[in-house]
């Protein structure tokens, strides 16, 4: 099957003026695609993720692709999770079904939850170039940590 690419554009929640597009070849899996989203926002790739492929955060109905050290495990509290069992993101994009206008919810680092509402604007030929890569940039993002450094002591 010959290959093919996709082209995400990344919408930073939160921040209407910063997205990215970036372009993902078909045999990649989606820790390419978080990956490629780290480098593009300029996070360090240090804390858990999870895409749903039904375009809602913390879908309980849609399938969720999350750190493959996160997938298949019991939650903290020895009991399995609500809902469907997360999938490891190891999985390559053309097994996924994507089509062309698909949203996709991206959430990295549970805690500070930096959400990314991808959209799949086209499905095109491999030009043999390498992926993923950077297509376009709009915006500054914002830092992933605050500066700690600039806040005062009130004590």
């Amino acid at each position: 099957m010959p290959k093919h690419v996709y082209v995400l554009k990344a919408d930073l929640a939160g921040f209407s003026r910063v997205n990215r597009t970036i372009a993902v070849r078909s045999d990649q899996t989606l820790v390419d695609v978080h990956l490629a989203l780290q480098a593009a926002f300029d996070w360090d790739d240090d804390h858990l993720y999870s895409f749903w492929l039904d375009g809602k955060f913390w879908s309980g109905g849609g399938d969720e692709y999350t750190h493959p050290w996160h997938a298949n495990e019991p939650n903290p509290l020895g009991a399995f999770w609500i809902g469907p069992v997360p999938q490891s993101a190891e999985i390559s994009l053309d097994r996924l079904g994507l089509s062309e206008n698909q949203r996709i919810a991206y959430i990295f680092d549970f805690g500070d939850e930096w959400r990314v509402r991808l959209t799949v604007r086209q499905i095109i030929a491999d030009d043999g170039q390498p992926y993923p890569r950077l297509l376009k940039s709009a915006g500054d993002a914002p830092p992933q940590y605050a500066d700690y450094e600039e806040i005062e002591d009130v004590a």
